[in-house]
């Protein structure tokens, strides 16, 4: 027996928020949000506004969406690894895959620096997700130093410092973005930099 209208409504919905979702996560990574438009949006799709707008009421609350999909999942992750008890040589390349293959690989340098500069509030708790990450690795540091992965003759206050001084100049958006580069390429290099620097040499490749 066909099902109403009623009952169909549910997975209709679902599968056209998905689309839109999907959609805007693509422009957005590729030009961020400042100059996207609810009306190119739409054209694009080959959507009505008034199709657009029972699903989210304006075009922040999409980058919003967009955003929150991308990386909540992943911020999990990021701190169930960093705070796991593996091996800390194991622990940091894990943080990086995170951070290269699953993070970086949906959010782009575009769409953050218009975060950070039209969307604050949300810039700022970011920026305070990766304060806590950085005040974790200062710590890693010390473990690793006790297993014997991190070289005794690296001060673990000092490298946090530096690491901390790394994300909020070089890991900036802006910064990124004005440089031509990509999150992904800026934690790649970081990533060889700090480890081949820190791990001692049985642990380095």
């Amino acid at each position: 027996m066909k099902q109403s209208t009623k009952e169909n409504r549910p997975a209709r919905w679902e599968k056209t928020r998905a689309r839109i979702m999907a959609h805007g996560e693509r422009v957005f990574r590729e030009r961020g949000f400042r100059k996207v438009t609810v009306e190119e949006l739409c054209a694009d799709m080959g959507m009505s506004k008034r199709t657009f707008y029972r699903h989210f009421p304006d075009r922040d609350s999409l980058v919003l969406a967009v955003l929150a999909e991308t990386a909540s999942g992943h911020m999990t992750s990021i701190v169930e690894n960093l705070t796991s008890d593996r091996p800390v040589d194991q622990v940091f390349r894990n943080h990086f895959d995170l951070l290269i293959h699953n993070v970086f690989a949906r959010l782009s340098t575009h769409l953050m620096a218009d975060i950070q500069i039209h969307m604050p509030e949300v810039w700022a708790r970011i920026d305070q997700f990766r304060t806590g990450v950085v005040g974790i690795i200062t710590d890693l540091l010390r473990r690793g130093q006790r297993e014997g992965s991190i070289r005794r003759d690296v001060d673990p206050n000092v490298a946090g410092k530096l690491v901390q001084g790394v994300m909020t100049h070089l890991a900036n958006p802006q910064f990124l973005l004005d440089q031509g580069l990509s999150f992904d390429q800026f934690a790649s290099t970081f990533e060889r930099l700090l480890l081949h620097g820190v791990l001692t040499q049985r642990n380095g490749e």
